[in-house]
């Protein structure tokens, strides 16, 4: 039989457990979320007032407000996105894959994908993939966007910083071609004014998926499935569409897309 103060206690407790779990949701719904954004047009730039924006800042923006966070996000150069992963300083970021991500970061969520192309200047004739054989393309750091094209040993790579350094230098005669994908690139060479004219037909390479990834060194279950949701929920909602349109002149994103097969699950 109970006693009064025995009853007493065990509601005690009870309550007690309760706010833990209560102050515990609330603490990791407190706590911010640390975003680096690519610092390449038109995925994570300075607008012109100043302040920072981009298709990638604002769907990472967005992610983090649909799964329940708020966060700092800065922009940040492509390739030391993985330092800042691997280190910790970033919880995650919008990107294409590449060999130092593996054991860097978690693969949570595929966003959409980018069509990579190869381009050169006017009368640079590449129709197929042994047309750049001999040649010299530039590749931004840090940036892997066809397996292929990076294990050819046949081709010239030399690494670039931005799509804009790498315009210039194929319209310079410095470099025979530029890699990347078609939205950045082209987005790029009409902000600096280019028309096609100047440029070559590109070579389709194939596609890559901007993947959410998230550091090894901050992940925990929760926020991973949180995060993973609000891309869903966010995609099925047409969210993603909108802002790259508003970013650009191009409806860049077709319809009937599959999705890649999800990676599969690491240790956290």
């Amino acid at each position: 039989m109970n006693t009064p103060i025995k009853t007493n206690l065990n509601r005690a407790l009870t309550l007690l457990g309760f706010f833990v779990c209560v102050f515990a949701v609330s603490t990791a719904q407190a706590k911010p979320l640390n975003i680096s954004t690519i610092d390449i047009p038109p995925f994570g730039m300075s607008l012109g007032d100043g302040r920072p924006g981009g298709i990638m800042y604002e769907i990472s923006n967005r992610i983090a407000v649909q799964a329940g966070y708020t966060s700092r996000n800065t922009l940040t150069p492509y390739a030391r996105t993985v330092i800042e992963l691997k280190h910790g300083r970033t919880d995650f970021v919008l990107r294409f894959d590449n060999d130092d991500l593996g054991e860097t970061a978690l693969k949570v969520a595929p966003i959409f994908p980018l069509r990579v192309i190869v381009v050169g200047a006017a009368g640079t004739q590449l129709n197929t993939f042994k047309d750049m054989h001999g040649l010299l393309i530039g590749v931004m750091r840090g940036g892997r966007f066809n397996d292929k094209f990076a294990a050819d040993n046949a081709i010239g790579k030399y690494p670039i910083n931005n799509y804009a350094q790498g315009l210039s230098m194929v319209l310079s005669g410095r470099l025979d071609g530029l890699i990347g994908s078609d939205l950045g690139i082209y987005n790029v060479a009409e902000e600096m004014k280019l028309s096609q004219a100047q440029l070559s037909q590109p070579l389709v390479l194939g596609e890559q998926y901007f993947w959410l990834f998230y550091s090894r060194k901050t992940a925990d279950t929760q926020t991973l499935d949180r995060l993973k949701q609000a891309v869903e929920q966010l995609r099925a909602q047409g969210a993603f569409a909108e802002i790259v349109q508003r970013y650009t002149r191009v409806t860049y994103l077709p319809n009937g897309f599959t999705l890649p097969k999800p990676p599969t699950p690491p240790g956290l």
